[in-house]
């Protein structure tokens, strides 16, 4: 099952230009037609329409959601102080620039002058400052990442343009989490509040937002349609301050469903230009073979594990774990189960900032498999000790990745009972120590783009009894390193931490890393340039999906 948040996971203007031109000579008259009809009006936009399959219609409130849907919603509705590079690091965006003290722990923001919101109000400093403690006190979306960072008392606009954000202890990777701050506009959104929780704020506006009948935002598109349980409609915002490619969508519909039938027609059709990732192999297969389609597959900063008990008999012996470790049959599970996956190299995703370059991915070999099982203090008595493991009843395939692991670990002389479970019931058993099983298989993706997020989410204490981190680590050596990388500011210096935790914990062997996950999309290649298709990827989960970037060309679907 793929991460919540993802999972876990918009923007910029152009008035529209894609006027068809007519060149005709006319002999009676003598005259040449551009873009003009006989009777002297100006010929209609072609519209440059983009569809696109989720497995959900959005959350429309950017402190509420955190799924696929809502991010891809966020990012090209509102915009953020900064921007992703490819390379893990931000580029200024609504902020020009920024300043940050020696201790890292007081940030100062210079906002960009004329960035208007839908409602035609300027981006003022207040906003930012409302947004972020918006976003924490309803704590239902990404207010995660800023909560355990931000000193709100601290936090000011120190006039119109400048923003100062104080932290309460020192956060490496705070720049990239502020990709996920969505800035709203605070007068609308407080002209809207209804009775609710938080004081004298009411709702916070948030039943008006969820609701969906208009957007807060400043971003490249804006709200126009939304059906419930349906699609969201966006077009395209002609007041954006920022930069978007020549042929940009005018209009984007987001449906919110995933059946492989209805996606594969509505691709035959023409009625869809670019699909979900979550259709089932097959599908992948039948939609490549329609004309003008091809499968784009686009890295990820996600990865499918098998997760290893280390408190639960026979797990909590390390030996027994690296024997598992060794003893799994990687190259089938790519070959046979999944062959669109990449080998992951660890824990951290290989396009994430701080994922160890010299890393290689583990190799099966049995024999050794079999001596570390000859040091466990279970040996001779293995037969007394099964391993219990779950994979996840909505997603079929992993009952092979399952299947797989049972054959392997019988191979040599561990015993398996698999067990088919339900993704709720995963995520209750997870919640205790005592009833998670010794192996789980589960997608995780990264928060924010660097290797931090995901160790953080996948090893730190303060994870346990949670679906991301089945081990039940608790190793307070493991902690120490996390919380020392993540208080590091110096770039550099983070990275080469991270390296350190990563070697660290091939020492404990948690996990077993299966597939370093790829995203499959269907695509019309034929009338639509879609830059993850050719390479153009950030590492941030969703952001392959800004539609800014891509570009539709009407004049060459084919008739």
């Amino acid at each position: 099952m793929t991460a919540g948040k993802t999972s876990i996971r918009g923007r910029r203007t152009l008035v529209i230009a894609a006027i068809v031109v007519v060149i005709a000579v006319v002999a009676a008259v003598g005259f040449v037609l551009t873009g003009t009809t006989l009777t002297g009006q100006t010929a209609p936009p072609k519209e440059r329409l983009l569809r696109v399959s989720f497995a959900n219609v959005p959350y429309m409130d950017p402190a509420v959601g955190s799924d696929e849907a809502s991010s891809v919603y966020f990012l090209n509705v509102y915009d953020t102080l900064v921007y992703p590079n490819k390379d893990g690091t931000v580029r200024p965006h609504v902020a020009e620039k920024w300043e940050v003290s020696g201790d890292g722990m007081v940030w100062k923001f210079h906002l960009r002058k004329g960035v208007k919101f839908h409602s035609g109000r300027e981006l003022k400093a207040e906003d930012v400052i409302f947004s972020l403690k918006r976003m924490i006190t309803i704590g239902e979306g990404y207010g995660y990442l800023f909560k355990p960072y931000i000193d709100l008392e601290r936090t000011v606009a120190l006039d119109d343009y400048t923003v100062q954000i104080t932290l309460t202890k020192p956060f490496g990777p705070f720049l990239i989490t502020l990709v996920r701050l969505y800035i709203v506009d605070s007068e609308l959104v407080k002209q809207h509040k209804t009775e609710g929780p938080y004081g004298e704020m009411g709702d916070y506006g948030k039943n008006w937002l969820m609701s969906g009948e208009q957007d807060a935002g400043s971003g490249p598109y804006k709200l126009f349609e939304h059906k419930r349980g349906e699609s969201v409609t966006l077009v395209k915002y002609d007041g954006y301050w920022g930069d978007t490619a020549p042929n940009s969508p005018t209009k984007v519909i987001m449906y919110g469903f995933t059946e492989p039938t209805t996606i594969r027609t509505m691709m035959e059709k023409r009625q869809l230009e670019v699909t979900d990732q979550w259709q089932p192999l097959e599908n992948y297969d039948a939609m490549a073979k329609i004309p003008g389609v091809k499968i784009a597959k686009v890295p990820s900063a996600m990865i499918f594990y098998i997760m290893l008990h280390t408190k639960k008999p026979p797990t909590d012996d390390v030996h027994v774990r690296r024997a598992i470790t060794l003893a799994f049959d990687y190259e089938t599970a790519i070959n046979d189960i999944m062959p669109f996956e990449k080998r992951p190299s660890g824990p951290v995703p290989s396009m994430l900032p701080g994922a160890d370059p010299a890393r290689k991915p583990m190799e099966r070999n049995v024999e050794a498999a079999k001596e570390e099982l000859r040091k466990s203090k279970y040996w001779g008595k293995l037969d007394q000790y099964p391993i219990e493991f779950w994979w996840i009843a909505e997603v079929p395939w992993e009952e092979r990745v399952a299947l797989l692991f049972k054959l392997n670990m019988e191979e040599i002389g561990l015993k398996v009972n698999v067990v088919k479970v339900p993704w709720l019931s995963v995520v209750e058993g997870m919640t205790k120590m005592e009833t998670t099983p010794n192996a789980v298989s589960i997608f995780v993706i990264a928060h924010y783009a660097e290797a931090g997020s995901i160790l953080m989410s996948r090893y730190h204490s303060a994870a346990t009894g949670t679906w991301e981190q089945g081990e039940w680590l608790m190793n307070p050596e493991i902690d120490k390193m996390i919380e020392d990388a993540l208080a590091t500011v110096d770039f550099n210096q983070r990275m080469q931490k991270y390296y350190e935790i990563q070697k660290k914990l091939d020492e404990l062997a948690p996990s077993v890393f299966v597939y370093e996950h790829v995203v499959l999309r269907a695509y019309q290649a034929d009338y639509v340039d879609y830059p993850a298709a050719r390479g153009e990827v950030l590492p941030i989960a969703e952001y392959e999906l800004d539609f800014r970037w891509f570009q539709v060309f009407p004049e060459k679907i084919p008739s």
